[in-house]
């Protein structure tokens, strides 16, 4: 692993899992004197070492324990114009997908996505001239209201984007469909609303604390929205505006399921081997 450059701290180095992992085991197992007297940490990690071989072991934290494309720490570089669309080929946007990844290193890596993001640009001296916005969907299930639990470091991570990210030139959008359940401070940052249907009293009495008193009855008119329709407050528009989404084309295939439909002339027959193949390779 090259080490050539300085480094400080808080600098992302890479570092082996496995490595770590046999660390671990041989001060677990450590004796001395011809094995006569036990280590100082001899059968301490017993029951961390049973769960990191099963993380180990298991195909789905592959991406995390073994990966193989950066293996070094110079390889950041690399990862660093794939995240923010100076590959080749060159992208406008960047989707990150965590569907796939498991639900208990999920905080882990949205956090990290966050920082990349804000130490991107932080220590970029061209930052103004190469804004970055992170759109985060579905924000409420990893920037949650509240302090502590699992998400704690991404609720963090993303807050510093809302508080100091402009002076970087980093941008911050949450979407989410339940608002009050998002972190405070998030909300508190955001200087333009963009809401759809909202009939959900508590998100309702949520979105009128968060825009101007003077725009606080428009907020009635949330619940009557259409499909498609959003009523924009903020900086971004000098009056509140009502207006109606283009309709994508092609459309995404977001629509609801017709139960009805299916559940009366549904498929005769369902691959169940297949969805089982798919499950154990966690390939879709």
């Amino acid at each position: 692993m090259s080490q050539n450059l300085s480094r400080g701290s808080d600098t992302l180095v890479y570092f082996p899992i496995a490595e770590l992992y046999h660390q671990f085991k041989r001060a677990n197992e450590q004796v001395t004197d011809f094995g006569k007297v036990k280590g100082p940490l001899y059968g301490q990690f017993d029951e961390f070492l049973i769960r990191m071989q099963s993380r180990l072991n298991d195909v789905r934290y592959d991406f995390l324990f073994k990966p193989q494309l950066r293996v070094t720490s110079d390889s950041l570089e690399d990862l660093l114009r794939d995240f923010v669309g100076l590959g080749k080929p060159r992208a406008k946007v960047t989707v990150i997908d965590l569907s796939s990844v498991p639900f208990d290193v999920r905080p882990t890596v949205s956090a990290q996505i966050g920082r990349l993001a804000f130490e991107f640009n932080y220590w970029n001296p061209r930052a103004r001239e190469f804004p970055i916005s992170l759109i985060c969907e579905e924000a409420h299930s990893y920037i949650p209201r509240g302090s502590g639990g699992q998400y704690e470091g991404t609720r963090r991570s993303m807050e510093r984007i809302a508080k100091e990210g402009r002076k970087y030139g980093v941008g911050l959008g949450v979407v989410s469909q339940r608002p009050h359940e998002l972190s405070e401070t998030v909300l508190a940052q955001c200087g333009t609303f963009v809401c759809l249907r909202v009939t959900n009293p508590d998100d309702q009495a949520y979105i009128r604390k968060l825009v101007p008193d003077g725009e606080g009855d428009l907020v009635k008119a949330l619940a009557s929205l259409g499909r498609g329709e959003a009523m924009v407050l903020g900086e971004a528009v000098p009056v509140p505006t009502r207006f109606q989404f283009h309709v994508p084309d092609p459309a995404p295939n977001s629509n609801d399921t017709d139960y009805y439909g299916q559940w009366l002339d549904g498929p005769p027959d369902v691959d169940v081997a297949d969805i089982v193949n798919r499950w154990r390779r966690q390939g879709r």
